[in-house]
C-alpha cells in the first residue's frame, strides 16, 4: 500500500503536546486522519466497547485489563504517553474525619471511579506501598461500571454506589471517609465537606518523585490491529507524528507570554530542576520501563491483570 492511501480516525485528549496534531500543524507521513477530542471517559468507553477509532488515546488501566482477552479488544499500543499525572493531590477525605495520611483509611469506606481506572490503580498502589494502607480491609465504592469486565477473586470488598446517591455527597456527609478520584472534586474546590488528604500534596508528589523516580503513566496511544496488519509502517509514522507534536507543544510552553499563568516561568524552572529536563518522554526508555513495571506490579496485586505481560504483547515494536 502507498503511504498516501491511509485514511484513519484519531481520538485523543486536548493536551498542549497533542494540539499540533489536532490543528493539522503536524500530520503523520502517509496518513490522512480525522481528529476528534471526546471527553476521556467517553473516549475510553467507545474504544473498549466498540473499537470505534483507528487510533486512540486510552487509559492504561483498561488497556492492561483488555490484554487478557485480546480477541475482544483488537488494538495494540505504541509507546506514546500523552498523559501522565502525579496522584497524591487526588486523594480526598471527608472533612468530618481525622484522616492524616492514606494509611489511616485502613478499615474505612473509600470511593472510586472504577476499579480499573489508571489513577485509582496508582493511588491504591502508592497508598499501600508508601503509607501502609491495607487494601483488603477497605470497603470500596465505585461510581461507574468497569470498561473491561474484571474477574476478581473477592478479596477486595467492592460495591456499586447506589443510583440515587453520588460519590461527592457520600464523602461530604461522612458516609465515605475517603475517595481516590481521577479529577478534582467540585466539593473540594468549594470547601463543602471534602478536602485533600495531604495538607501540601504537591510537596508530597515532589518528594515521591525524588525518592522513586516515578512520574505515573496514565494513557497510551493504541492502534487497531487491522490497521497494523494492513499498513505495518503506520505505527512508526504515528509515533513520529506524536513526538513532533510533543516537541512543538513543549517549545511553546517555554515562552511565558503564551501561558495564562502568572508564574509560568517559575513553574517551568521548578519542573526542569526536579526532572533534569522534560518529563514527557516517549518510547520504551529505561525510565518509562521502570514506571510501567510498577504499574504492572500494582495492577497484578489489585487483580486488574492475571499475570505480568511481556512487552512484545503490549507494544508495537517501533
Amino acid at each position: 500500500m502507498s503511504r498516501n492511501d491511509l485514511e484513519l480516525s484519531l481520538a485523543c485528549g486536548d493536551h498542549e503536546i497533542t494540539r499540533p496534531i489536532q490543528t493539522g500543524e503536524v500530520k503523520p507521513e502517509g496518513i490522512d486522519w480525522e481528529v476528534s477530542t471526546p471527553y476521556a471517559p467517553e473516549r475510553h468507553w467507545r474504544m473498549i466497547r466498540e473499537t470505534e477509532f483507528d487510533v486512540c488515546e486510552l487509559s492504561l488501566g483498561s488497556y492492561l485489563a483488555s490484554r487478557s482477552i485480546p480477541d475482544d479488544h483488537p488494538f495494540t499500543a505504541i509507546p506514546v504517553f500523552p498523559h501522565r499525572h502525579f496522584r497524591h493531590s487526588y486523594m480526598f477525605k471527608s472533612s468530618n474525619t481525622s484522616i492524616e495520611d492514606p494509611g489511616d483509611l485502613t478499615g474505612k469506606k473509600v470511593g472510586l471511579n472504577t476499579w480499573q481506572t489508571t489513577a485509582g490503580i496508582w493511588m491504591r498502589g502508592i497508598a499501600s506501598e508508601e503509607y501502609g494502607l491495607d487494601l483488603e480491609s477497605v470497603t470500596w465504592y465505585r461510581r461507574a461500571p468497569e470498561d473491561v469486565p474484571l474477574e476478581l477473586s473477592g478479596k477486595f470488598d467492592i460495591h456499586k454506589i447506589p443510583e440515587d446517591r453520588n460519590l461527592e455527597e457520600m464523602l461530604s456527609e461522612g458516609y465515605l471517609q475517603g475517595a481516590f478520584y481521577p479529577a478534582l472534586l467540585d466539593s473540594v474546590k468549594r470547601g463543602k465537606g471534602c478536602e485533600r488528604i495531604f495538607e501540601n500534596p504537591f510537596q508530597e508528589e515532589k518528594n515521591y518523585y525524588r525518592e522513586t523516580g516515578i512520574f505515573p503513566l496514565m494513557h497510551a496511544i493504541v492502534i487497531r490491529d487491522k490497521v497494523l496488519e494492513k499498513a505495518p509502517w503506520a505505527a512508526e509514522s504515528i509515533y513520529e507524528a506524536f513526538k513532533k507534536s510533543r516537541d512543538i507543544g513543549l517549545k511553546k510552553l517555554e515562552d511565558p507570554r503564551t501561558q495564562a499563568l502568572v508564574w509560568a516561568r517559575k513553574y517551568l524552572e521548578e519542573e526542569q530542576s526536579l526532572f533534569g529536563g522534560s518529563p514527557w518522554s516517549y518510547g520504551l526508555t529505561e525510565e518509562n520501563l521502570r514506571v510501567f513495571d510498577k504499574l504492572q506490579e500494582y495492577s497484578l496485586r489489585q487483580e486488574i491483570i492475571p499475570s505480568r505481560y511481556d512487552l512484545e504483547n503490549l507494544f508495537v515494536r517501533i
